[in-house]
């Protein structure tokens, strides 16, 4: 029983629980409202209910059978996703969309080790081409581009 509660399966559904439970907390205050008439804490409870919902189900799942159990003393990964997060948090205002993305995108792919240039590029200008088409041109986000100088 102990190898399932310590399966990857098993972790994840808890832990989805576990900030779909923490978003219901933090966003207690927040009024609902219905689904005509939706007001600011309509869509994180219903993002939360979801996140509950599936980690439920994976934990179950994981409970039917004997999952794999998690790999322990990479770091690598964890600190190149964490620094790629953070460096889109801090440098979007004073590099702009582009650059930070760049940016990001290569810190998250050192995170894997084995870094091919073509693929990085063609990753890189997919979701740069993406998100400028969403976020600026689509929903009018009033986010800057470049550097401002």
């Amino acid at each position: 029983m102990s190898r399932v509660l310590a399966s990857k399966d098993f972790l994840a559904g808890g832990l989805y629980m576990l900030f779909g439970l923490l978003g219901l907390w933090l966003g207690r205050g927040l009024e609902s409202g219905t689904a005509s008439a939706m007001e600011a804490g309509y869509f994180p409870r219903l993002v939360c209910a979801l996140l509950i919902a599936v980690g439920a189900a994976l934990a179950a799942m994981a409970l039917m059978g004997a999952g794999e159990v998690p790999e322990r003393g990479r770091l690598r990964p964890l600190v190149f996703v964490t620094l790629s997060c953070l460096a889109f948090a801090l440098l979007l205002h004073p590099l702009g969309l582009v650059l930070t993305l760049l940016l990001s995108i290569l810190l998250a792919a050192l995170a894997g080790g084995n870094i091919r240039l073509v693929p990085l590029v063609l990753l890189a200008l997919v979701l740069i081409v993406a998100n400028v088409g969403i976020f600026v041109l689509a929903l009018r986000i009033p986010i800057p581009l470049w550097p401002a100088l």
